[in-house]
């Protein structure tokens, strides 16, 4: 598979999911506008945004390209262990499928399962699966910094902005 296909697919998979953010993810997840100030729901639509539209446009280069039948360069067409020795290819915007499911599953399980077991003990879970996935093998470090994390995070978004977080509640 050229790195070009590979690319695509992912970007169409990152087009995939943020529609489904869009449309289902965050009405779902987002509590209801109280009438002032910004909506909740304003960050991450915008940041779920972006990542539509750069998706976008790089589907939209990717097929120009092809309809147009303009050479793409090798550098940015195929794989360093499809191009001749010597050349100047770097990882910079090359797209792993593997490294983006290991971000994207539990991202989606952290959606499905919130409702259920409720923040504190999802975003605990999310933080450990993320550090693992990132490469830390700490143990004790992973667990004091996602049990610092969601307690920060839960105070800021329950005291500080007001917004009442998902699923049944601990304290």
């Amino acid at each position: 598979m050229t790195r070009i296909k590979r690319d695509s697919i992912a970007y169409l998979v990152i087009v995939g999911f943020s529609i489904l953010m869009l449309t289902w993810g965050i009405p779902t997840y987002t509590p209801a506008y109280p009438g002032y100030g910004a909506s909740p729901a304003l960050v991450s639509n915008v940041a779920v945004g972006i990542m539509l539209f750069m998706a976008c446009l790089s589907l939209l280069r990717i097929g120009v390209a092809l309809y147009m039948n303009k050479p793409i360069p090798a550098e940015e067409r195929e794989f360093p262990e499809d191009l001749e020795e010597g050349s100047s290819f770097t990882q910079v915007g090359r797209v792993k499928l593997y490294h983006l499911a290991n971000i994207m599953i539990p991202s989606v399980l952290l959606l499905l399962v919130i409702d259920y077991i409720g923040y504190m003990l999802t975003a605990f879970a999310f933080l450990m699966v993320i550090q693992h996935v990132i490469g830390s093998r700490k143990w004790f470090q992973s667990v004091v910094l996602s049990i610092i994390l969601t307690g920060v995070l839960y105070i800021v978004m329950r005291y500080g902005f007001g917004v009442p977080v998902p699923g049944p509640q601990i304290f």
